[in-house]
Formats: structure tokens, C-alpha cells, sequence
């Protein structure tokens, strides 16, 4: 399925002035040299050609053809400047309305029967020096008898979401392939390494949400908020809050996701909102079921606070 759209200006009662037929009708007059040949040519009677012209320069005040005469052809029309220049802005009206129409439709429909789902780049390339041990082994260290990771994971639902994590350890690749989940190397150790090695592994999509790999609390009604935030407005930017705190994960709409894929260094996400109010104001936040589902794990003693949290839910 597609969508598709039909341009129309009204004017203040509400009726059709100018749209597809219209600029048609003019496109033709400008290459024929001539009305009634326009409207032989799209199989439309002369005197409907005729008025879909008049009711345009009634609407708009301005003369849009005017007769040539002599020739061999006995004259003809030739458009004003004026009706170039409609042309001009109504085809570019057009161009940018289809674009904002495509955007929405995937974005209100992902997931829906055939339209692509949002995609997921979970972050699990931090070494987690803090943690001790292996590079990358908090993500695989035991949270209630399951590892870490795992536990963010099955919070991802997959019928909203294409996964993609994002590592350069060894140990998560196997855990990814033992859940059956997929997975690609980062190329550098900077947080923009992979970013951007998630979002060229999922391609085009509607919006992509990005987890940190180490928020085993996070829960699954939240992140199908996140997906509907975004699906009511689909050019929000969408964080996960708690007491109006925004925090991780971001669900980042179609349009922002070429920024990311272009950013540097260690920073993230945050630094395409630091500064840029035309985007904070597009920031949406969706409050947690619980202050837990934020919290991460950089320590053991974060470990062992969440195991006692997760105790205390059940």
C-alpha cells in the first residue's frame, strides 16, 4: 500500500479553486500554445477548460493566459508570468506536501499489514569500566537469573520494532545469536560509531528508537507508548520520563535521523537538542510505570539495587 494525495487550494467558503486538473490545464496551454488544444489533449470539453481558468483568476485576482493572434495555427493563448509563477509554487506545494505525506504515512502506519516497523539500535559497545571485569561484561553479568541485556531486550516488542544491537564484544554477538536477535560491530569505540552502525544496518525507516543496552527494567507497555507517541505525532521526539525527568530510551522521528547518522565523538543524541529550540520543542515525554525503568547498570552495587527492585515488582 501507498498513500496518495490530491493538492487542492479552497478559497473562503470552502470551494476548489486551483489543483491537480488545473495546473495540468495551464502545464499544456504553455507547451500547445493553445487552450483549446490543451483540453483536446486531456479529453476535457473547451468550455470546462474555459472555466476551470476563469474560476482560477477570479480566485486569484490575476490574469493567468491571455490570446495571441495571427499564425498559422490563428492564434492561440500563451500564459502570464503570473501563471508560471503559480505553477512554480504549486508544484513545489505539491512536492513538499507528498514528502510530509509519505513520512506520516510510514510513521502512523509502521508495523501495520505491510508497512516497515521503526527501527531499534540497542548501544551495548560501552567497555563498562566502572562495572570490572571484561570489556562490555555488565551486559552479560546475571539479573535475576537472566543477563542484563537479555532483560532489555525482551522489553523491545517486535511486532513495533526491527532490532539491531550494536557491540564490539564478542560475548553479546553470542548472546544475540543465541536469542536470536541481530547484531553488527561498531567500527569505533565513540558513542556516534554506533549510532551510526545501527541506523546503516536497519536503512530507511519511519522513526528509530534508541535503548541503552544496560536498562534491564525497562518495560514493555512503556516502549509501546513511546511507538503510539510518535505514531499520534509523527514528527515528535519522544523520550521516556519519570516525574517529568526525560531520560532514555529516545524515539527520534524520520526527519532527524540523517543528523544522527552524521554525528562525531561521544556524545549521542543529546547534543542535536542542546541549543536547537526548534527541537526541544518537538520533545514529547512519556512518563515510566516506575523511577526503575530508567536506572542503569555502571557499577555492581547499581546491579545489586536492581536485582532488589526487581524483587520488590513481583
Amino acid at each position: 500500500m501507498r498513500p496518495d494525495l490530491r493538492a487542492y487550494l479552497l478559497d473562503d467558503d470552502g470551494r476548489r479553486v486551483f489543483g491537480p486538473g488545473p495546473v495540468d490545464l495551464l502545464e499544456r496551454v504553455g507547451e500547445l500554445g493553445s487552450l483549446r488544444a490543451a483540453a483536446i489533449e486531456m479529453g476535457m470539453a473547451y468550455t470546462k477548460a474555459t472555466r476551470l481558468v476563469r474560476d482560477a483568476e477570479r480566485a486569484f485576482g490575476l490574469a493567468l493566459t491571455e490570446r495571441t493572434v495571427g499564425g498559422s495555427g490563428g492564434g492561440g493563448s500563451q500564459l502570464t508570468a503570473e501563471a508560471c509563477e503559480l505553477i512554480e509554487r504549486y508544484r513545489a506545494f505539491e512536492r513538499t506536501s507528498r514528502r510530509a505525506l509519505s513520512a506520516s504515512y510510514e510513521t502512523c502506519f509502521s508495523g501495520f499489514v505491510d508497512a516497515p516497523r521503526l527501527g531499534c539500535v540497542v548501544m551495548a559497545s560501552g567497555e563498562g569500566a566502572r562495572f570490572g571485569g571484561e570489556p562490555g561484561g555488565k551486559l552479560l553479568a546475571p539479573l535475576a537469573g537472566a543477563p542484563v541485556l537479555e532483560r532489555t531486550l525482551a522489553a523491545l516488542p517486535a511486532d513495533l520494532l526491527d532490532v539491531v544491537v550494536v557491540t564490539r564484544w564478542d560475548a553479546v554477538e553470542a548472546l544475540c545469536e543465541r536469542l536470536g536477535v541481530r547484531c553488527v560491530r561498531a567500527e569505533g569505540p565513540l558513542k556516534s560509531d554506533t549510532m551510526r552502525a545501527g541506523l546503516e544496518a536497519l536503512g530507511h525507516r519511519a522513526g528509530c528508537l534508541f535503548v541503552t543496552g544496560d536498562q534491564p527494567l525497562l518495560r514493555e507497555g512503556s516502549v509501546r507508548s513511546l511507538v503510539s507517541a510518535l505514531t499520534h505525532e509523527p514528527t515528535a521526539i519522544v523520550r521516556l520520563a519519570w516525574q517529568g525527568r526525560p531520560a532514555n530510551p529516545v524515539l527520534w522521528p524520520s526527519d532527524t535521523l540523517g543528523a544522527l547518522a552524521g554525528l562525531e565523538g561521544d556524545a549521542g543524541g543529546r547534543v542535536l537538542l542542546d541549543g536547537h529550540s526548534e527541537l526541544m520543542c518537538r520533545v514529547r515525554l512519556v512518563e515510566a510505570t516506575d523511577e526503575w525503568e530508567l536506572a542503569d547498570v555502571d557499577t555492581p552495587d547499581d546491579l545489586a539495587r536492581l536485582e532488589g527492585a526487581l524483587a520488590d515488582r513481583t
